[in-house]
């Protein structure tokens, strides 16, 4: 309700700008101490804004009515409409600026030509980042909420921002990856691959004279603890090889979702329980 509240207070505000433009302008003489320059730009820089705020906004609550998301909801379309929305704005911002200091648009224009190459030099890496911030946003090689490794960072997407990629990995650690680097790393994304079979293999002294019935048990027990979060037809306990020394164990279990976190977790207690109740029973 707050949000259509003031969705409506700016599009009457903007209404009443176009509306009383030229009024304001050519009906009514400003005091000397005030600039009539600068009530014209800052006057333009308002209009610009909420016509682009209204165009965003819009775009967004269509977007989110269609795909049926509650008002909170972001992914990739709504978080690259919102870049799309901060670049036009500070563009607008820095032109209003230049504005208040009598460089003219056309003038802008013909300096940044002049000088296009060392800005180019200055500013490659910050517009490069946004370049690909921007087709991250919109594409479907990453979201909002996928876990994902990007480079020899591994962690959930907290955010796709302007410049980088934000990630909360294992340790609960908050990860920032230009935009950039992210594009042009090796990127695997768990989370569209469906990851969610798991290994824990491990090695046992012949000597501790321990069946696969008895080993099934000792897993089963640990398992049980994570019933909700597992696919109960996806458990396997296999032996996978025979040595003088040793004897190998392959655990194999399915999450019912994609969860690296609850995987690590379970598989830690498997290892952990192999620890304490077999080898330190030897």
């Amino acid at each position: 309700m707050l949000n259509t509240i003031k969705f409506v207070f700016k599009l009457l505000v903007l209404c009443l700008l176009i509306i009383f433009q030229k009024s304001i302008f050519n009906g009514y003489t400003y005091p000397e101490y005030i600039s009539t320059n600068l009530v014209v730009k800052i006057y333009y820089f308002a209009i610009f804004w909420l016509s682009i705020n209204l165009v965003i906004r819009t775009i967004q609550f269509f977007y989110r009515k269609r795909k049926k998301y509650g008002i909170k909801f972001s992914d990739n379309v709504i978080v690259g409409l919102q870049n799309i929305y901060y670049i036009l704005v500070f563009s607008g911002l820095g032109i209003t600026l230049l504005g208040f200091a009598g460089v003219e648009l056309k003038e802008l224009v013909t300096a940044l030509s002049i000088v296009a190459a060392s800005i180019a030099i200055i500013t490659k890496e910050i517009a490069l980042d946004i370049l690909c911030g921007i087709q991250f946003s919109f594409s479907k090689e990453i979201a909002i909420g996928d876990y994902v490794k990007i480079g020899e960072q591994q962690g959930e997407v907290l955010d796709i921002n302007i410049t980088k990629i934000i990630l909360l990995n294992e340790n609960d650690d908050i990860i920032y990856i230009p935009n950039s680097k992210a594009y042009y790393a090796e990127m695997i994304n768990y989370t569209q691959k469906e990851l969610r079979k798991y290994n824990v293999e491990f090695a046992i002294s012949p000597q501790l004279s321990l069946s696969l019935e008895q080993f099934r048990k000792l897993v089963d027990k640990v398992l049980l603890e994570y019933i909700d979060y597992l696919d109960d037809e996806e458990i396997n306990l296999k032996i996978t090889g025979i040595k003088n020394h040793e004897i190998g164990y392959k655990v194999q279990f399915k999450l019912n979702q994609v969860n690296p976190r609850m995987a690590n977790e379970i598989k830690s207690k498997i290892m952990n329980l192999i620890i304490t109740q077999v080898h330190g029973s030897a």
